[in-house]
């Protein structure tokens, strides 16, 4: 597999002749050009072996190539086998409402790499000016805390994975059950990690030591009403449990992705599942909450867990309806459990502008604390009382702050359910087809993201992220998602 992107741009700012749109017309012209190539090179075989149509063995093996890689590391060998059993086919004397049977296991390697070309290289850029008659480069990536500093010694990612499962089918197929049981191990997973940035680099690629995932899957689907009217139904729900077994040499912990308030840490800690989040938590002191004297929450200095972003359980149910030529078919998905920080609920509310911040103030019931407070000497004297309309200004400002930000106060669940997407349609009759070169025509209006059925979270949607990367279940003035209607026409010749 080989793919090349190459791009030119040119372009010029103000014209020194009005009204001729042309390059060398223009005041000042800049340009920039990309190159991006990579390549995979592959050898693969596969061996297929049935016995009497209920029994079957499939075994393949996979080398890949990569060349974004260094060629001292850029190999690797995969390979898998899988045995199914269709017992339904072999027992003859099942019962006749026992349509389909069948049980599953595998085992199977998987090799991947998740950089960029010329990601393991430092390469230098050309900024296409001059200095004293000096064409100017700059080494790609540096100078920024965005910049992410090359490590040749990178090696593509194994995952091994062990499944079991069954498919079994009722009432002539009216009724089935797709289960499957997961055990997959990560290893030299690709990820990137913060370094200081007086290195002049913000981060640089490292391979994890080891990720464990385990988890189920299940798939139940039913045709309840046959006819004239016809109801298909589907549910799916699958649960994943996962854990950090070990890291890169030395390191307990990485960091994977934090706001710009830097309030918040998305981590892996080993032990602990995928990318906990961590934050300060109100102080305690022997068993007491630590409140300052004006009543606000005092912090630890130290960051602790506070969440983690993984679900419990996703999902989805879809119902789809015929009655003649029109359908109509609804889908609904969901999450179970998972945390967000939202970082826009703890800026918001500290600004004064959001329903939560008005506790305790005018026209509100006082927000009363009871805990201790540090004295001057060291000590610690009591604190009970309610707080007035100004403290409890002070108590949601400094709620989120650098130093005594609570973190825990704005970890909210990040379950919900949602009509992801609606479509009616219609089949266009053959009878209003047979002078036309259509075989077949229908149109269908579909509508997607249209309705939050639940969630937990105030102001922000629920699938909100902060990044495109691994920090899952952190949020920070994120925009939200886009409901969307429109129109398919399916044309068939």
């Amino acid at each position: 597999m080989k793919r090349k992107f190459e791009h030119f741009h040119l372009s010029g700012n103000g014209f020194n002749v009005q009204f001729e749109p042309f390059i060398n017309n223009t005041v000042s012209r800049s340009w920039t050009y990309d190159i991006d190539e990579r390549q995979i090179n592959s050898l693969y075989g596969q061996v297929e072996v049935g016995f009497n149509g209920y029994l079957y063995v499939t075994a393949s093996a996979r080398n890949d190539w990569f060349s974004v890689l260094n060629p001292d590391v850029n190999s690797i060998l995969y390979p898998s086998v899988g045995v199914s059993f269709v017992f339904s086919d072999m027992i003859q004397s099942l019962p006749s409402w026992f349509s389909f049977g069948k049980v599953r296991a595998s085992w199977a390697q998987v090799g991947n790499v998740t950089i960029n070309p010329y990601d393991v290289n430092l390469t230098y850029s050309l900024k296409g000016w001059d200095h004293l008659g000096r064409a100017v480069a700059s080494i790609s990536g540096a100078g920024g805390n965005n910049g992410n500093i090359p490590n040749p010694l990178l090696k593509p990612l194994l995952s091994t994975e062990l499944e079991f499962g069954f498919d079994v089918r009722f009432f002539q197929n009216r009724l089935g059950v797709d289960f499957a049981y997961y055990d997959q191990t990560t290893t030299d997973d690709i990820l990137n990690a913060s370094i200081a940035m007086t290195s002049g680099f913000g981060s640089t690629s490292v391979n994890l030591g080891e990720m464990e995932n385990k988890g189920i899957e299940l798939m139940l689907t039913a045709t309840p009403v046959t006819g004239a009217l016809t109801w298909d139904i589907s549910f799916n729900a699958a649960r994943n449990k996962n854990k950090v077994v070990s890291l890169i040499e030395g390191t307990d912990e990485l960091l994977v992705e934090e706001p710009r308030s830097r309030f918040v840490y998305i981590k892996h800690i080993v032990g602990q599942p995928y990318g906990v989040i961590t934050g300060r938590v109100q102080m305690m002191h022997d068993g007491q909450p630590v409140f300052y004297e004006n009543g606000r929450m005092r912090a630890t200095g130290d960051f602790q867990i506070v969440g983690n972003g993984n679900p419990d359980w996703t999902g989805g149910i879809n119902n789809s309806f015929t009655w003649k030529n029109i359908n109509l078919s609804f889908l609904i998905d969901f999450k179970i459990g998972g945390d967000i920080y939202s970082g826009s609920n703890a800026r918001l509310t500290s600004a004064g502008v959001t329903k939560r911040s008005l506790e305790g103030r005018v026209g509100k019931d006082p927000i009363h604390v009871t805990g201790v407070v540090e004295q001057a000497d060291g000590s610690f004297a009591p604190i009970d009382r309610d707080l007035t309309p100004n403290e409890a200004r002070n108590y949601w400002s400094g709620s989120q702050g650098d130093q005594d930000g609570i973190a825990p106060l704005w970890i909210t669940d990040a379950g919900f359910g949602k009509l992801r997407q609606l479509v009616l349609g219609y089949n266009f009759p053959r009878s209003l087809l047979d002078k036309t070169p259509f075989n077949s025509l229908s149109l269908s209006f579909v509508g997607r993201n249209l309705l939050v059925l639940w969630k937990d979270i105030d102001n922000v949607d629920p699938e909100s992220s902060y990044s495109t990367s691994n920090g899952q279940g952190l949020e920070y003035f994120s925009m939200p998602s886009v409901r969307s209607y429109g129109f398919d026409l399916k044309v068939g010749f």
